[in-house]
């Protein structure tokens, strides 16, 4: 009911702590939960924050707790300029803790995602996107915490992928066509696969890592695909303590 009253560039700030309905963003506004609000969205079918706004606008979600009980999605991105997550915990979804699909610039901060099937996943299938993830925490997600795919360009930092199907990924499958992953300050520790790049069909995937730390994982580092995908490092990097360390597929330089 609020968010129909409020203004383009507006703000929905709760004040009272409960549980809410999932809802729906057109248009730039800030929603956030006031200062030791307890603000609940529990799904139980489809998602929980579903944003197709326009080319220009800005969506900001700070301090709210979504909750997937049998939902599909805790955010879906579907178009607009800029999505701000800040303060969130998105558990137990079937799909994607945050669905990122179009083109715009994504930024996540002091977010948990966990228990979902991806953490977060970036997918563009026309235009870019970028995005900057920092302070987060992707756990035990049943496949990957970070998924990076055709279309994105995204940097990590200070973020942790532990207990996960995959902790970082990227992929790109399609002709022509990139994903790029940056990881600094972060730690893959027991996933399945540590960091993940995978090329195929004229696709390429690159990861970069710098003073990140790789361990306890069941594999380290992999590289797969038709062209295998690239993991370089800058040489600052701790992979030791994993079933099969692996190893990077080439180095760059401080500049």
């Amino acid at each position: 009911q609020a968010l129909s009253q409020t203004q383009p560039k507006g703000k929905v700030v709760i004040i009272d702590s409960g549980e809410y309905e999932p809802f729906k963003v057109t248009q730039s506004v800030s929603v956030e939960a006031a200062p030791g609000v307890y603000a609940g969205i529990t799904t139980s079918v489809g998602i929980g924050v579903t944003i197709t706004a326009g080319a220009s606008d800005v969506v900001s979600l700070r301090g709210l707790t979504l909750l997937g009980a049998g939902g599909a999605e805790g955010i879906t991105f579907k178009s607009g300029g800029a999505l701000h997550v800040e303060g969130c915990l998105i558990s137990g979804f079937i799909g994607d803790g945050i669905r990122f699909v179009g083109a715009g610039k994504l930024f996540v901060k002091d977010t948990t995602s966990r228990n979902n099937g991806h953490g977060i996943l970036l997918d563009i299938a026309s235009g870019t996107a970028t995005a900057l993830i920092e302070h987060c925490r992707l756990e035990k997600n049943a496949f990957v915490g970070l998924f990076v795919s055709t279309n994105a360009r995204v940097t990590a930092r200070d973020t942790v992928a532990a207990g996960n199907g995959g902790g970082f990924k990227a992929i790109s499958g399609l002709s022509g066509l990139s994903a790029e992953l940056n990881l600094e300050g972060c730690a893959a520790t027991g996933n399945f696969l540590g960091i993940h790049s995978e090329s195929g069909n004229g696709g390429a995937a690159l990861v970069r890592v710098s003073n990140s730390t790789v361990t306890n994982n069941d594999k380290g580092l992999f590289s797969t695909g038709a062209v295998q995908g690239s993991i370089l490092t800058r040489g600052n990097n701790t992979v030791e303590g994993n079933a099969v360390n692996g190893s990077f597929t080439g180095t760059f330089n401080a500049q």
